[in-house]
């Protein structure tokens, strides 16, 4: 058997797996980091030798380090495998990085499904049983707007963990109610969205180079284009969106079509675009002074929707 990494702090010997136990139990010798870890006594126990050293595993044995411990890293780069729970990271560095949270997370998560689960169930909660994909609509896009509230209000810490605890809910709701007639869980959506992480970041998971963010986005839009099989050049912006977040993604698609003016011309437009708008006051000329005007944020690399926000957010401060 190769050698291989436990990332394990003493707290979270409980969340040892099981095929981690065989692996360790079948070794001939465990290195630890530093003495008094509880899973020394353990192996101990179990026959298998434990010993206290610096360095990575030699030979029939493995290594168990804190998952903050700098050497984790090391070893991960050195090629050795990085083990971290239930979790399959696609390779040792990703394992490594993910070393912190990994078995936390896999076990928080597991409590959020289970108790979903309970509320949907006939013995469960009334209101929860009663919902639909449908009429949990609005709970989503309110959740993902108080998410950016939180944001805007520079409210980083328990705020925001707590408005993301709450969107996270909504995802889980709906896998739920997918899982209860065989159409996709929980698991489902997370594979999936690994599935695309994977494949959308091939600088970092495959062979190919960038030079810059810029050529990552054109990349990405590539390719979640070739998964879409999209024909036209805005197939894919969603309708839903608000419109200064529906302008700005559609000048981005038109760039590739041709669609870039510099900033100077923009501006222009921009201002003239709103002088008319401002002399007419209809609809269609004040329409296009917004759509100038995000064409200006997009040139001065400004995301429009969230500058108005906080534009918002300083005018209620004013009055409250």
């Amino acid at each position: 058997m190769p050698p291989f990494v436990v990332a394990l702090a003493p707290e979270e010997t409980g969340l040892l797996t099981l095929d981690e136990w065989d692996r360790l139990r079948s070794l001939e010798r465990v290195v630890f980091e530093e003495a008094g870890h509880p899973l020394a006594d353990r192996l101990n126990d179990a026959g298998v030798e434990t010993v206290v050293r610096a360095g990575g595993p030699e030979g029939d044995e493995a290594v168990v380090l804190d998952p903050t411990s700098p050497r984790l890293l090391e070893l991960a780069r050195a090629g050795f495998e990085v083990s971290v729970g239930p979790a399959s990271p696609p390779d040792p560095l990703s394992a490594a990085y993910a070393a912190p949270i990994a078995r936390r997370a896999a076990a928080s998560v597991a409590d959020l499904a289970a108790i979903m689960a309970r509320l949907r169930s006939p013995d469960g909660c009334p209101w929860d049983r009663e919902q639909s994909h449908e009429s949990l609509r609005v709970h989503l896009i309110e959740e993902a707007h108080e998410v950016l509230e939180a944001i805007d209000r520079d409210q980083l810490g328990a705020e925001l963990e707590d408005e993301l605890g709450d969107v996270l809910l909504q995802v889980a709701f709906h896998a739920q109610l997918a899982a209860e007639d065989g159409r996709f869980d929980l698991a489902g959506v997370a594979d999936r969205i690994v599935e695309k992480l994977l494949r959308r970041h091939p600088h970092v998971f495959g062979e190919i180079r960038v030079s810059s963010a810029g050529e990552v986005v054109r990349n990405w839009e590539t390719l979640k284009a070739q998964e879409r099989d999209e024909s036209g050049p805005f197939d894919g912006v969603p309708g839903s969106l608000p419109a200064l977040s529906t302008a700005y993604k559609v000048q981005k698609r038109a760039a590739g079509l041709g669609f870039e003016p510099d900033h100077e011309e923009v501006a222009a437009k921009a201002l003239a675009s709103l002088k008319l708008g401002i002399a007419s006051g209809l609809p269609d000329d004040v329409g296009d002074a917004l759509f100038w005007l995000v064409a200006l944020a997009r040139s001065s690399g400004v995301d429009p929707e969230g500058a108005l926000r906080k534009a918002v957010v300083r005018f209620r401060a004013r009055y409250e």
